[in-house]
């Protein structure tokens, strides 16, 4: 790496702040900038073999984030809200304080949010889009369920985590609800919130689920009376699946693979270079 009058060079560059992009970009040892780390949904399990870093997909990102941090290999952590391709070999990385421009050899890139001037495309994806729907439940908070599902796209599965509210009993559980959705649908009333609230409080009725104790009634006395659920609407995190396909330059790659696939090709091919290090 050059640094001079803020203007970087690398021999290769990756583009994306994903967890596929910051696992390549380890194995690999190639810088990464990114306009938009993307976290992977908290409960997301991984299945890369470090499992160092942890058994979610989000702490492998932030653990890999963290190691790529220490070794040099994201020089804008953080900064970057921008970024405009110039050329076949270089770029502007722009962040609200300075620009700065990159020199480099083979640009791979892995999320193309916020570039400017990328090749163009040659395949229009369809969106579609993992929403995420937290709730927080004032009644029905104490019960064995983990997990709900559904045949629907549509509130698919309800995944019951320890509740996050401070001064919470380690034996409450809040609901987060799980949908598949497309891009009409997610701008459609009838696929909002409120339709997901009141969607998760009857699956939890169904389930058996019931709120707290409310005392006996009076005219059957050994008959216990229970709270109805009821759950509130917190935040909603929507993921968009699907990149379009672009024209891959003598210089400019766009990588589509998966963490697993990522990894496989680095075990893969490990052993050759190894030996081509050695001889």
């Amino acid at each position: 790496m050059k640094i001079k009058d803020h203007e970087y060079e690398y021999e290769r560059l990756a583009i994306g702040g994903t967890l596929p992009a910051f696992l390549f970009c380890y194995y690999n040892s190639v810088p990464n900038i990114n306009v938009e780390l993307k976290k992977p949904f908290v409960f997301d399990e991984t299945n890369v073999l470090h499992k160092d870093f942890g058994d979610t997909k989000r702490e492998v990102l932030e653990k890999l984030g963290t190691t790529l941090s220490l070794g040099g290999l994201l020089p804008f952590a953080g900064t970057t809200k921008s970024i405009r391709i110039i050329d076949e070999n270089t770029l502007e990385a722009y962040s609200e304080a300075r620009k700065v421009k990159v020199k480099f050899g083979e640009l791979i890139v892995f999320d193309e949010i916020g570039i400017q001037n990328l090749p163009k495309v040659t395949k229009r994806v369809k969106k579609k889009y993992k929403v995420y729907d937290w709730l927080f439940a004032k009644q029905g908070k104490k019960h064995e369920h983990r997990l709900l599902e559904t045949d629907d796209d549509f509130v698919k599965k309800v995944i019951f985590h320890p509740s996050f509210k401070r001064g919470a009993s380690s034996e409450w559980y809040d609901p987060v609800a799980i949908s598949h959705m497309t891009e009409k649908q997610l701008h459609d009333v009838n696929y909002g919130e409120n339709l997901v609230r009141l969607k998760v409080t009857a699956m939890m009725k169904e389930a058996g689920i019931r709120g707290a104790a409310n005392g006996y009634d009076t005219r059957k006395p050994d008959r216990r009376l229970y709270y109805a659920v009821k759950v509130e609407h917190t935040q909603r995190e929507v993921e968009t699946i699907g990149r379009d396909v672009h024209k891959d330059t003598k210089t400019i790659k766009f990588n589509h693979q998966t963490e697993e696939e990522i990894e496989k090709n680095f075990l893969d091919t490990y052993p050759k270079r190894v030996y081509n290090k050695i001889c």
